[in-house]
């Protein structure tokens, strides 16, 4: 209940501070929500001093930790990657169609009228505001669809669920891995935990808060001097070939350096070598005229087709997990037939059998929906072939590693189909699908599935019900997309979308709708280099893979060859880089002992900028003025 309570009022939050003011931070962008952690903190306070003066009344902590999933689901759902792409699409299409772009008589060849608002006087007051949502014209229309893709919301999550539930056990118990983004929530969410009584903990509070508060001061006041923390290099190479190096920040966001310390120093030292590695390449590009350089993490194919390289390396961690675990699905298998196994699903948040039969009952209706919207079966079949997959590589990225960002962009189903298959061969109804579903395939950052296994890991680790996380699990889902939906049309038909709203009021759609114009009047033949460039990224993935396998010491790391080619790189890296080298030094002078001494100050660095850092949209929206934004952009 509490957990519910809290959910719309955070999916407010996120959307005040990625949308409707444009600004940020973009919270939802990044692996641990700094927004969930603002709440959490200060709910286990007030609990604390619940548990003192009525203890009957205070949350254990498994109850904290249903609260703290509850509000990760519901960033997720209303994050950057998720609603604040789908409402775009939704409306876009038919607002800003005219006789130039075509996009009205595209649509209503290629996209069934149920998931879209075509009615230009419904979306005036979507878009020019000064009206109201309650009205019964509004209502009606924008009903079926908004019906729609909540029940596909919550089926999508629902195969994420049972997927986890089958691989948590694997992961946590068979392979040990650490889930080190859950660390800090375990911490908070235990109310014996003496986190909030360490001085070392306080002391990266402090610094991580002081800065923030800083240039929070700063924004509002700009007579107060700001620290900055963040530098643009390519201004210092302005001519090319060097200039092809594109976009190269350095940020240091005192938050990232706390998460990034509890990763692997193999993986942090792979991702700042082959972040300069891809950078080389388009160096190396620009040099030779093959293009000029970086395009700012756009899809094109052209040397050195990263995104498609990154795509086979992801696909490469897919498939050598399941690889990985085979044993452990034979057992899986022999337990759901009934025979004798070694592993037990008693305490697990669904019976196998039923997870099982969960993520095929939940692919199919996902299919007979894209087919009933009028996609190919095959298309269809493939599309969530492919995006589970990549569900699958972002689940283990975060299980194994940590890692801070896995954004994916333009790596999707919906990119994939069209390159390897060539836009030519499909039919106009396959096109308008694969852009109705950019929505959840833009970009993997706020993905559902880490909610869902490191959830379940969480219940475990507290000795909790695995059988109520689950339950948590979707009726949050649920409950999220609906006050999704109802708090972006309110403020939209209060406000307008596009006069009051950030960018992504429509930038996202009309991404995705000039995507579909590209295709239709341009139709490209399937491009033969594409499919060789993620061959290529599987292989370079597998090879690394082995070479780490068999040389003692081997420093390169096979998911960073994958995960630095991505967008969101750009604004880790550098935080990555002190990291890592604060982590070898702690190692090498201290060993483990001194690790865990010096743990709370990377816990407080990421306390402080989340508690100073999203307290400072909340002093924008109460006074009206523009806030800092420390991170994201």
């Amino acid at each position: 209940m509490v957990g519910l309570a809290l959910l719309p009022p955070n999916s407010m939050w996120v959307f005040y501070m990625e949308s409707f003011s444009g600004r940020g931070p973009y919270v939802s962008t990044i692996s641990l929500f700094f927004n969930v952690v603002f709440i959490v903190t200060l709910v286990a306070l007030g609990n604390a001093v619940v548990r003192r003066l009525r203890p009957g009344l205070a949350l254990n902590r498994a109850e904290l930790i249903i609260v703290y999933v509850i509000l990760t689901v519901g960033t997720s759902i209303m994050g950057h990657d998720m609603l604040q792409v789908l409402l775009p699409v939704m409306t876009v299409g038919y607002w800003f169609a005219n006789p130039q772009n075509r996009w009205e008589a595209m649509l209503n060849n290629s996209t069934p009228s149920w998931l879209l608002v075509s009615d230009k006087q419904v979306l005036y007051g979507y878009y020019n505001g000064s009206t109201t949502l309650y009205q019964r014209s509004v209502l009606l229309a924008w009903l079926p669809p908004v019906l729609w893709w909540t029940g596909f919301i919550v089926v999508l999550v629902f195969v994420l669920v049972c997927m986890s539930v089958v691989l948590r056990p694997l992961w946590a118990e068979r392979e040990r891995l650490t889930f080190p983004i859950i660390q800090l929530p375990l911490e908070l969410t235990d109310p014996g935990t003496g986190l909030l009584r360490n001085r070392l903990m306080w002391v990266g509070f402090a610094l991580a808060g002081g800065i923030d508060l800083v240039n929070g001061l700063n924004y509002i006041f700009p007579s107060v001097p700001a620290i900055p923390m963040s530098v643009e290099l390519t201004r210092f190479i302005p001519d090319m070939p060097w200039a092809g190096v594109g976009w190269l920040p350095m940020h240091f966001n005192p938050a990232v350096i706390g998460l990034s310390f509890l990763m692997p120093l193999d993986l942090l030292f792979s991702c700042c070598v082959f972040f300069l590695w891809w950078k080389a390449l388009y160096v190396l590009a620009a040099a030779t005229g093959v293009s000029r350089g970086y395009g700012g993490g756009i899809s094109e194919s052209i040397f050195p087709y990263v995104n498609e390289q990154m795509f086979g390396g992801f696909i490469a961690i897919a498939l050598g997990s399941l690889l990985v675990g085979r044993r452990y699905f034979g057992q899986v298998w022999r337990r759901m037939v009934g025979k004798p196994s070694e592993v037990d699903d008693s305490q697990e948040g669904l019976p196998f059998r039923v997870a099982a039969v969960g993520i095929a009952i939940g692919i199919a209706l996902l299919v007979a929906f894209s087919v009933h919207a009028r996609m190919s079966l095959s298309i269809a079949i493939l599309v969530f072939v492919i995006y589970y997959l990549l569900a699958l590589a972002v689940a283990r990225v975060r299980a194994e590693f940590g890692s801070p960002v896995h954004d994916f962009h333009f790596t999707g189903p919906d990119y994939t189909i069209g390159y390897v298959g060539g836009t030519v061969n499909l039919r106009q109804q396959d096109l308008g699908m694969l852009t109705q579903y950019f929505w959840f395939n833009r970009a993997y950052r706020a993905h559902p599935v880490a909610d869902s296994v490191e959830g379940l890991q969480m219940a475990a680790r507290a000795r909790s019900s695995a059988r109520l996380m689950v339950l948590a699990l979707l009726l949050a889902t649920l409950v999220a997309a609906f006050s999704g939906f109802w708090i972006w049309l309110y403020y939209a038909y209060k406000f307008g979308a596009t006069s009051q709203f950030g960018f992504g009021a429509d930038w996202f759609g009309r991404e995705a709708y000039n995507r579909l114009q590209s295709w239709t009047e341009n139709p490209q033949q399937a491009n033969l280099i594409a499919p060789v460039a993620m061959a290529v990224g599987f292989a370079i993935t597998l090879l690394l893979a082995a070479a780490r396998t068999s040389f003692v010491g081997w420093p390169l790391h096979p998911v960073a060859y994958a995960l630095s080619a991505s967008w969101s790189i750009h604004l880790v890296w550098t935080p990555m880089l002190i990291a890592w080298a604060a982590k070898v030094g702690v190692l090498r002078y201290g060993g483990l002992r001194l690790y865990r001494q010096v743990l709370p100050l990377f816990y407080g660095l990421i306390l402080g900028e989340s508690i100073v850092g999203c307290a400072w949209p909340l002093v924008g929206l109460i006074l009206n003025v523009p806030s800092y934004n420390f991170f994201g952009g």
